[in-house]
């Protein structure tokens, strides 16, 4: 008998752990991904909610006005709410894929991704009363970490008729200066492709090239003992195994013996991947976690794509980890990403957090949310941060990122030119950053099927940096 009460007891305690696990789940996801959740396109009372509140105005950190709602009465004497965007077109299509457009075209930019603020859903039982009360449903203005009158101006200075993605970000508080994507579209106009909705700055994926080589050096540097003292030598590409394919350098260019730095700025091939096939897949892979590659991405501001390594039940070796190690392989970066990693080396090795809100006001005056940094991780010390911080010194005042100098201005940096299916085919990348504690910014430039990351990408960077420098932040 007590062993009969005590299989009951045990089977009773299993059932309730059973039942109690998909709420404790439940209330897990709702911590971690309620945002994602409540501005859902699927969610079916935010419909009801947005007919029923004026939603509040969208700032840029000037205060220059991205988003509004205008009211008026039709014929039937009903409320009529439009939502209406800038006046200046240029700044339109600029921060269409950060603020978003009536439409939805654009998935999770702030008109979506922020309504919970927009329409009001953050104010408390006696705020919504006295809303109630006073005849005024309307929701919180919010003011975002970008400067408009930046993005127009990457905008105008961006290759045209190409593709891709820029973003400026603080490196020490992870505040979003510009988050631009291309091609964009005007949200005051009718048609829309799927091309111009997409946001390449936080979903496009792409090999990084030769900038993922920031990524190997740290490797280098904190695994392989005396790597900065050996020479190097280069003859134009080394080939791995009797049967695999030769990792090559851009057009088979010899650069004979070199230091590690000088390998660094002239973007050496073959001293990357003889270096990643010393450390092994292991030891590579583990570096690339420690930069946030692989990581489930749940930012409070934004949703950014997961980049992705290599597929776990792929053994790497021979020349497969070799071109993992200059950038390519199944490396899968966004642009945003990369930005990440380059802030990151420009603040001692600490990632933060990217950030795009940066107050919000409710209807009432009183300021509901303000800016808050937060860091995200440390992906690698101090020290080893300091000294891809020099390399990337070197690669602007005497190798491949030349293009992107600016008198008066300490920029770092590091091309990347992503092969897609021939050296004559290449995305373009430049990261880098302004190594000064008064304009701590970093960048990521990548245009897509561009050319090289020297001759496209470096240009474009370098305009941005002279503009930000002739501004006051």
């Amino acid at each position: 008998m007590k062993r009969l009460r005590r299989s009951i007891r045990i089977c009773a305690l299993v059932l309730t752990l059973v039942m109690m696990l998909p709420m404790v789940y439940g209330g897990y996801s709702l911590l971690r991904y309620g945002t994602r959740w409540r501005t859902s396109e699927y969610n079916t009372y935010l419909p009801s909610i947005k007919s029923a509140i004026t939603a509040g105005s969208i700032y840029d950190r000037n205060g220059v006005r991205l988003a509004s709602t205008m009211e008026g009465v039709n014929a039937a004497g009903e409320t009529v709410r439009t939502r209406v965007y800038a006046d200046d077109e240029s700044v339109r299509r600029a921060m269409v894929h950060v603020v978003g457009d009536t439409r939805g075209n654009v998935k999770n930019a702030a008109e979506s991704f922020f309504s919970e603020y927009l329409y009001g859903m953050k104010a408390g039982y006696l705020e919504r009363l006295l809303r109630l009360g006073s005849g005024r449903e309307h929701g919180d203005d919010i003011t975002l970490t970008v400067d408009s009158a930046l993005s127009a101006y990457i905008a105008s200075v961006f290759p045209k008729g190409k593709n891709g993605a820029v973003i400026v970000m603080n490196y020490k508080t992870g505040e979003l200066y510009a988050l631009c994507s291309f091609p964009e579209f005007d949200p005051a106009g009718s048609t829309v492709t799927l091309s111009q909705a997409t946001n390449r700055a936080t979903r496009w994926y792409s090999a990084p090239g030769s900038t993922f080589k920031i990524v190997t050096l740290a490797a280098a540097l904190q695994n392989i003992q005396n790597a900065e003292g050996r020479s190097y030598l280069c003859t134009g590409g080394v080939a791995f195994g009797e049967h695999e394919r030769t990792v090559s350098d851009y057009h088979n260019e010899i650069h004979g013996t070199l230091t590690l730095k000088s390998a660094f700025a002239q973007s050496c091939n073959s001293t990357f991947a003889i270096l990643a096939s010393e450390m092994g897949d292991k030891t590579l892979r583990r570096t690339a976690e420690a930069f946030g590659v692989g990581d489930d991405f749940t930012f409070r501001d934004l949703v950014v794509e997961n980049s992705a390594y290599a597929n776990s039940d792929q053994t790497l070796m021979g020349a497969d980890l070799a071109w993992t190690g200059v950038g390519q392989n199944q490396l899968a970066l966004t642009p945003l990403h990369m930005c990440m990693i380059t802030a990151a080396v420009a603040n001692d090795g600490v990632m933060m957090e990217p950030r795009l809100l940066l107050s919000v006001v409710g209807a009432g005056g009183t300021q509901r949310l303000g800016f808050e940094s937060a860091a995200y991780r440390t992906a690698m010390t101090p020290e080893i941060a300091r000294t891809v911080n020099e390399y990337m010194r070197e690669v602007v005042v005497n190798g491949t990122g030349r293009n992107a100098a600016v008198s008066g201005l300490r920029i770092c940096g590091k091309t990347g030119s992503a092969e897609i299916d021939t050296q004559e085919n290449e995305n373009a990348w430049f990261v880098g950053f302004i190594d000064d504690d008064a304009h701590p910014y970093a960048l990521c430039v990548a245009v897509a099927e561009g050319g090289t990351g020297g001759s496209v990408a470096a240009p474009v960077a370098q305009k941005i940096f002279q503009y930000m420098n002739g501004r006051l932040y």
